[in-house]
């Protein structure tokens, strides 16, 4: 199975590569290796099912056995950035590689949500720590195959959205690529690559949003976001920064979607 996901092109992200048929959790597996050893830049979990599969806050990201790509990157940044900029560029490179394989405009809602068609199709969950040198697992979770659970309402698979003859092993290697590109280039061009891919991505900016926070709920109009990843929204005559919490973007009909 193995061999199945091995990179068809030369690269040092998923050279050390570990497919599980099922696991708890892609990020998990690699918190408790890089707790007992030295882990290779690139080193990467894939699993066909998830059985605590984690979204951000908590969540549990719902990991349906063959109709998703669940994998799990290892990184090593020079420094722990402030804010969610590693988040965006995990956005960033899984747009770059939804769009190339699909020719669908796939899109970004703030922080972390992969959407198409107006549903959220992934997830992302990135995770960073200090051992002897910084660290930063990059999860994501992919629908794929088959139908969203119907429970459900505001998700999708890349197969309802059109994109049926898709394989997993074909999304892993876009997605491979690209995370390797992006990652690369970030680390020498800085944020700006970065937050101008997102800015182009995103389905947030420029909506009436409402975030809830651990500071409360702030109300407005989403403007721009910032060199950590913030979301700066516009509320009467303030900008504010949000670094996290709930969006719900208002749709056409005057009602806020997750």
């Amino acid at each position: 199975m193995r061999q199945q996901f091995m990179r068809d092109e030369p690269g040092w992200l998923g050279q050390d590569l570990t497919v599980f048929p099922r696991v708890g959790s892609t990020n998990q597996v690699l918190r408790e290796r890089l707790s007992q050893e030295n882990v290779p830049l690139g080193a990467t979990v894939i699993a066909l099912e998830q059985t605590a599969g984690r979204g951000r806050l908590g969540r549990v990201w719902t990991s349906l056995k063959g109709q998703g790509l669940y994998v799990s990157v290892v990184l090593y940044p020079p420094s722990l950035p402030q804010g969610g900029i590693l988040s965006l560029l995990a956005g960033v490179a899984l747009t770059d590689a939804v769009r190339d394989l699909t020719k669908m405009d796939a899109g970004l809602k703030w922080p972390n949500d992969g959407i198409i068609h107006g549903k959220k199709y992934a997830g992302i969950l990135v995770e960073a720590g200090r051992l002897a040198i910084p660290w930063a697992i990059f999860g994501l979770g992919i629908n794929v195959n088959g139908q969203a659970p119907e429970e459900f309402s505001h998700a999708i698979t890349l197969a309802q959205a059109g994109a049926d003859s898709l394989t997993l092993e074909a999304l892993w290697q876009k997605l491979s690529h690209y995370l390797e590109a992006r990652y690369e280039r970030w680390l020498v061009d800085g944020h700006e690559s970065i937050l101008s891919a997102w800015r182009r991505y995103s389905v947030t900016l420029g909506h009436e949003v409402v975030a809830q926070g651990l500071s409360g709920t702030v109300t407005g109009v989403a403007e721009d976001i910032d060199e950590q990843g913030r979301l700066l929204i516009r509320h009467a005559s303030r900008l504010i920064p949000i670094s996290s919490g709930e969006l719900s973007v208002r749709a056409a009909n005057g009602s806020y979607t997750p």
